[in-house]
């Protein structure tokens, strides 16, 4: 079965510990193609800040806005989501949340929800922002803030019930290594639906997928959970990685049911395009893992070479790729020797 999606994962010093990660020439996304051998460099620029993992306790519930609002909640348990977003420091970022209650996946439309991010020196407030017909917010982060990752909590006035995310923002130049989950990182596709059917089962892991990305974080990268799976899994994607152990780093999920269909045009499409969008941003795709015909097909179509992806399963081998049998064990030997690189700011 094809893989249902890429993580993106970024791991860099913190201000407070997480509790949660020789050829030349221009590529077909037109970045330059380094080989599989990544040059080592010292670090140089600004020091990357981590201001994640502080306390948060959200103001008491208020009042409820509308009537609309107070059903909507009793529609059944909260799944609200935030969007990860990876962006250079000066390019007027923004945060999307959206906000859904119940298995019907309800909508909390015209409804107050303050947003507050962490700056390393404690919780902001960005105010009070009111939901959309889609129960979505769209807030302009307006801190003075440099290279880092910054988590920001988006808190509903009527109920108290409280959104996560992810604010990276990187400098062109950034170096990035990508990761695909599902069948790559779990041991098939079908771990995910298991975990739908039995919320308390936790997918099972590949041999050393965790270390391997802990030892592209030792290294340096800054790496993406590109995923295909829908929007409405983001909490439970999160969990999952946070509860085994991986490095963090930006997660981000199909916005549409369309985008999850295991084919080219549909999860193979919107995970090339969203990986041309950071390349497009002035970041560099060094190297990605996965294990579908869809992830090579995402990574060809982004510029990353075959002889720079890393394919777990029967696709491996296939385009040029590095066949992966099994296990992580070894590929995450072989990163562990290889040199760190250079990014544009300093751990």
């Amino acid at each position: 079965m094809r893989s249902l999606g890429l993580l993106a994962l970024v791991t860099v010093t913190a201000c407070f510990p997480s509790n949660d990660p020789t050829s030349s020439g221009v590529d077909a996304a037109g970045q330059d193609a380094p080989s599989t051998t990544i040059d080592a460099a010292p670090p140089s620029g600004p020091t990357f800040q981590r201001c994640v993992g502080r306390a948060f306790t959200p103001p008491p519930a208020g009042d409820w806005a509308t009537l609309g609002g107070q059903l909507a909640a009793a529609a059944g348990a909260p799944s609200h989501y935030v969007t990860d977003e990876m962006t250079p420091p000066a390019s007027s970022p923004h945060l999307t949340a959206r906000f859904i209650y119940g298995s019907i996946r309800k909508d909390l439309e015209d409804e107050p929800v303050e947003v507050f991010v962490d700056d390393c020196a404690g919780w902001q407030s960005l105010g009070q922002h009111v939901t959309d017909g889609d129960g979505a917010v769209d807030v302009a982060i307006t801190l003075p803030l440099g290279p880092g990752v910054y988590e920001a909590r988006f808190a509903v006035v009527g109920d108290a019930t409280v959104a996560t995310g992810y604010l990276w923002l990187l400098p062109a130049g950034t170096r990035l290594a990508v990761t695909d989950i599902d069948g790559t990182l779990t041991t098939s596709d079908t771990e995910l639906f298991q975990q739908l059917l039995d919320g308390s089962y936790v997918p099972d892991a590949y041999p050393d997928a965790v270390a391997l990305t802990e030892a592209e974080a030792a290294r340096g990268h800054l790496l993406v959970y590109l995923t295909g799976r829908p929007y409405w899994l983001t909490n439970r994607t999160r969990g999952w990685l946070a509860e085994l152990g991986f490095a963090h780093g930006a997660v981000h999920l199909a916005a549409s049911n369309l985008d999850i269909l295991p084919t080219d045009g549909s999860v193979g499409e919107y995970k090339r395009a969203y990986l041309a969008s950071l390349i497009a941003k002035g970041y560099t795709l060094d190297l990605a893992y996965g294990n579908a015909t869809t992830d090579i097909y995402a990574y060809l179509g982004a510029g990353v070479t075959g002889d720079r992806q890393w394919i777990i399963g029967t696709n491996g081998g296939n385009d040029g790729t590095h066949a992966v049998a099994d296990s992580w064990t070894p590929r995450t030997a072989e990163v562990a020797q290889s040199p760190t690189i250079a990014q544009p700011f300093a751990f």
